[in-house]
């Protein structure tokens, strides 16, 4: 069997809607000589995978915690650059530091409502407790567009500013019209599941750490089918192992094809032009 037929039985049967992608430039295997190179080779593996479209953020080539927003506006303009190198495939995200809020929301202002980026990404430079995320949430909510947040628990403890999914949801009951990704499902676990299970407008995705039996069935069981969507992490996760994790639960296809698209879809702003799938007539 040769390698093209082998690919085609592991392509799943609906496209793909990554929410959770970062440029090669940030965590990629090997160094681009620029964003539209970068485009190119992000795409055509996301493709072999059957990834159609993806939410790309940059974290800098540099990928500092705490990033000035000098740099926080260099990498999304480098994220534009790869959207207008492919644009049917990828969706960016806003990157902002909190410790500025009120830069933050100028440069969501430049990268959302001028140049129609379709979310907002927060890392982990404040955590999701502080009351400096609310400048960013309140902008949010009024141009529409979810936020991804990074969020783990770690076995080891979190290094200072960074969101576990308990703080995620404390940033969830204070803004409850915002629609929050939280990042990290493998990262969370069956606790940080439980974390948020009470907050409707968390959404989690299931990025974070290898394939695990029944870690997705479970966000299933206590978040319901339409808050958990699919994302991998790329380039620091291969796509197709992420979407092991989804394929192979043991979900209905209705379920799996929600995961990894149309749940996400819901979420995104109409200037996307990403819309659900249709259910098919049995």
């Amino acid at each position: 069997m040769r390698v093209s037929e082998v690919r085609s039985l592991l392509r799943p049967p609906w496209p793909v809607l990554d929410v959770h992608v970062h440029p090669l430039n940030c965590f990629g295997p090997h160094r681009v000589e620029d964003a539209a190179t970068d485009a190119r080779l992000l795409a055509v593996a996301g493709k072999r995978s059957g990834v159609e479209k993806m939410c790309l953020f940059s974290l800098h080539s540099t990928c500092p915690r705490q990033p000035t927003m000098e740099l926080c506006r260099e990498s999304n303009d480098y994220a534009l650059a790869m959207r207008d190198a492919a644009p049917d495939v990828f969706l960016p995200f806003c990157y902002v530091n909190p410790m500025y809020p009120e830069e933050s929301v100028a440069e969501i202002e430049r990268c959302v409502a001028a140049e129609e980026m379709c979310g907002i990404k927060l890392w982990v430079a404040v955590n999701a407790s502080d009351p400096r995320l609310d400048p960013i949430m309140r902008c949010a909510a009024s141009l529409g567009v979810p936020v991804l947040q990074h969020a783990w628990n770690n076995t080891l403890g979190s290094t200072p500013d960074e969101s576990t999914p308990a703080d995620v949801a404390d940033l969830a009951r204070r803004h409850p019209t915002v629609s929050i990704i939280m990042a990290h499902l493998n990262g969370a676990g069956l606790r940080g599941i439980g974390d948020v299970a009470d907050c409707p407008n968390v959404f989690v995705d299931t990025s974070g750490g290898d394939p695990e039996s029944g870690i997705t069935e479970a966000a299933v069981a206590s978040l319901g089918s339409t808050r958990v969507v699919y994302g991998s992490d790329a380039a620091i996760r291969h796509f197709g192992t992420q979407l092991a994790k989804v394929l192979g639960a043991g979900l209905p296809d209705a379920v799996k094809r929600d995961i990894v698209w149309n749940n996400a879809a819901r979420l995104l702003p109409s200037w996307a032009g990403v819309r659900p799938m249709e259910r098919r007539a049995t």
